[in-house]
């Protein structure tokens, strides 16, 4: 008899572990792990629009602040999932030209560069996860801002269009 209270006990213990098991985890989806306790900003894109529409579109990204060496080495590598309108925006004091590459970023992203009139001047788009390769601004940008891959496109941002910082 003791030998059959055991088994059940047995059972059900492996039972509720394998529904533990297989029922999936909900994720944090707010803020990576890797970005807690980031400087963040809210940046505003004014869309170039043509001269037949009186009023500009705005787009509206919320930044991490990747401002000092250590910031921009480690980017947005390790990161998983980025919200919708989620991006970070490196700062490059003085202006220079940058490169940038996907090592160790497991998601795709458009990549804008910026001068110091806070204009677009460049866009790379879907940059591939963990690509290698160096993607160059060409030409001196005091930022880059990294969005989720294929958002420029969804948003028609296009070079010419003006960033404007909330702060």
């Amino acid at each position: 008899m003791w030998f059959i209270n055991r088994m059940k006990y047995l059972v059900n213990g492996l039972l509720a572990l394998t529904v533990l098991c297989l029922t999936p985890i909900q994720a944090e989806n707010l803020t990576p792990k890797q970005l807690v306790g980031w400087k963040q900003e809210l940046i505003e894109i004014e869309k170039t629009l043509p001269l037949t529409q009186s009023m500009s579109e705005r787009i509206f990204i919320n930044a991490y602040i990747a401002d000092t060496a250590a910031k921009r080495i480690q980017g947005l590598m390790h990161v998983q999932d980025l919200p919708k309108n989620a991006g970070m925006l490196f700062v490059f004091r003085p202006p220079r030209v940058v490169s940038i590459w996907m090592k160790n970023t497991y998601i795709s992203l458009d990549l804008l560069f910026i001068d110091k009139n806070q204009t677009i001047i460049k866009i790379h788009n879907d940059a591939k996860p963990l690509n290698l390769e160096s993607i160059s601004s060409k030409l001196k940008v005091k930022w880059v801002l990294e969005i989720n891959g294929g958002l420029t496109e969804e948003l028609k941002i296009n070079p010419g269009d003006k960033i404007i910082f909330s702060n």
